[in-house]
């Protein structure tokens, strides 16, 4: 009779533990969170840069193809998967403008760049494909 009492305690402890909660708001915006963190540049702003004549370095991180299909004058080919070895030929007090095709991998790369000490770097917004609708 003493585990008839006990099997709905035991079984509401049970079903308690593994009962699904909601995801908080602020975890189900984290991604967003972290993207909105990563400093960006709009195509009109790259335009003027580039126009001011200021010195600034241009990181393309597509792929070969991406980039012989086209690209940002200037910009210099650095794949997203190569970034770890060859960011180091990345001067670290220039500014840093960082671009991909639509701007998820740049921001990738920004962040990366930011874990490793680059200061002045941002990321293309809206990438390739707002550069060529701007121009």
């Amino acid at each position: 009779m003493r585990l008839c009492l006990m099997l709905p305690v035991a079984a509401a402890l049970v079903f308690g533990a593994v009962a699904i909660q909601p995801v908080p708001a602020a975890a189900q915006t984290a991604p967003v969170a972290a993207k909105a963190q990563v400093p960006l540049i709009s195509a009109a702003e790259l335009k003027a840069l580039m126009k001011s004549k200021k010195p600034f370095f241009l990181v393309d991180v597509r792929d070969p193809a991406e980039f012989s299909a086209g690209h940002i004058p200037g910009a210099v080919l650095m794949p997203l998967d190569t970034l770890p070895q060859t960011y180091k030929r990345i001067p670290k007090g220039a500014k840093l403008v960082v671009n991909c095709r639509s701007g998820v991998r740049s921001a990738e790369a920004v962040r990366f760049l930011m874990d490793h000490g680059y200061k002045h770097v941002v990321s293309l917004d809206g990438g390739y494909l707002a550069w060529s609708a701007a121009h």
